[in-house]
């Protein structure tokens, strides 16, 4: 039976996907916000997408949010910044 260094393995398997996937520079959020999002709507949808399709609650509660805060669209875009770069959709 042949004995496999695992670090060694897992290090080419890393390389190969490497070589297959090379990595290129992400933009930044006001590039790929720029891009992506034409409106505020198309951001807002991107953002809560898995929140719509499952959502038990009151649509109206998120309106009453964007209503009462008037500092609502600064934080939004910080989530959405926050959002994007977890997923490595940005730098």
């Amino acid at each position: 039976m042949k004995r496999i260094n695992i670090f060694k393995h897992i290090k080419n398997l890393i390389k190969q996907e490497m070589d297959i996937y090379p990595t290129t520079p992400l933009p930044s959020y006001k590039d790929y916000y720029n891009q992506h999002f034409t409106e505020l709507v198309d951001a807002i949808k991107f953002f809560y997408d898995v929140d719509i399709d499952n959502f038990i609650g009151d649509p109206w509660d998120i309106v009453a949010q964007v209503a009462e805060n008037p500092h609502w669209l600064e934080e939004f875009h910080a989530e959405f910044e926050e959002y994007l770069r977890e997923r490595e959709y940005i730098q």
